[in-house]
């Protein structure tokens, strides 16, 4: 099983958004193959929120208003599950909110801001809850994000008793 967690840029080059897709043709190419290789697909909160302040940021409103309608369709066929991706509605605890604060000022020293954080948190805890999955990783064109790429298979696990 292969676990994907899309990042924002992925969605805006899903999307086409203006000046946010630099790299659609690589991104359109790869989202097929996880497609065909059912690869298992989850859209982050912080992916819906981040793509949708890309979006009313639009200078041209035509395009925005169309980017707009298209997104919200991706976002009920994610609810609906009619989409190739789910949205995982298990997202930040308490605790998790205490360690994206506990660790935001170093990590905004890095220049990885809050969305990006709280898809790491909830990439570690996935992992934590499901074990030896497969392969499992943050989809995203930005750098710091792609080094979230692990192969799960066949590890174990010790769960506590």
């Amino acid at each position: 099983m292969n676990i994907r967690f899309i990042d924002t840029s992925i969605m805006l080059n899903l999307l086409q958004v203006p000046s946010r897709c630099n790299k659609a043709q690589e991104v359109l190419n790869d989202f097929k193959r996880a497609i065909e290789d059912g690869d298992n697909l989850i859209l982050p909160l912080a992916t819906i929120v981040e793509t949708g302040n890309h979006i009313a940021h639009i200078n041209d409103g035509n395009i925005r208003r169309k980017i707009a309608e298209k997104f919200a369709v991706f976002i009920r066929a994610s609810l609906d599950n009619e989409a190739p991706w789910f949205y995982d509605s298990c997202e930040l605890s308490k605790e998790d909110l205490l360690y994206i604060a506990d660790n935001f000022s170093q990590k905004a020293m890095e220049k990885v801001g809050l969305g990006d954080i709280s898809i790491i948190r909830q990439y570690e805890n996935f992992k934590e809850k499901n074990g030896a999955i497969g392969k499992i990783m943050i989809w995203s064109v930005d750098t710091h994000l792609q080094m979230y790429s692990e192969d799960l298979t066949g590890m174990s696990r010790r769960r506590d008793m």
